[in-house]
């Protein structure tokens, strides 16, 4: 319940920030074009009053934009990659590494023995079955 509450929020937020924005253009250009040309103090009020309005909301958009990087900038995506021997059916799981892909070649397969020709495929190198994002790892570190 808690994401949709943020999920509606986010765009009410920001839909007022842009009321805010709107309202403080107005004050400013009429501050300017002189709505009362008698009374300047009052075209004056209307000038700081716009300008204190843009400060604000553009400070609050720079506030939210640096509570967004900091949130992805500590979420650590953790992505696996899962490989089987085709001899042995020996399956491991290992972090991802630059040049995975899925039905791709791994790493030498660790049960199976050595073959001592320099034979250019010895057969017992592993096969790259998947490539996936761990969720598990990623709620434990969310949840502190």
């Amino acid at each position: 319940m808690e994401k949709s509450s943020t999920t509606i929020l986010v765009p009410f937020y920001f839909f007022l920030l842009g009321i805010l924005i709107l309202f403080s253009l107005i004050l400013l250009f009429q501050g300017i074009t002189g709505v009362d040309k008698n009374d300047g103090m009052i075209n004056t009020i209307f000038i700081m009053t716009g300008v204190v309005g843009l400060i604000s909301t553009f400070y609050m958009i720079r506030r939210y934009q640096i509570s967004v990087q900091k949130m992805l900038k500590e979420k650590k995506l953790t992505v696996l990659t899962v490989e089987e021997c085709s001899k042995c059916n020996y399956k491991a799981v290992r972090p991802f590494r630059d040049g995975d892909f899925v039905y791709g070649y791994g790493d030498e397969c660790p049960r199976c023995p050595k073959n001592t020709e320099n034979a250019p495929e010895s057969g017992s190198k592993m096969l790259i079955t998947a490539i996936y994002l761990d969720k598990g790892r990623q709620e434990e570190r969310e949840r502190y």
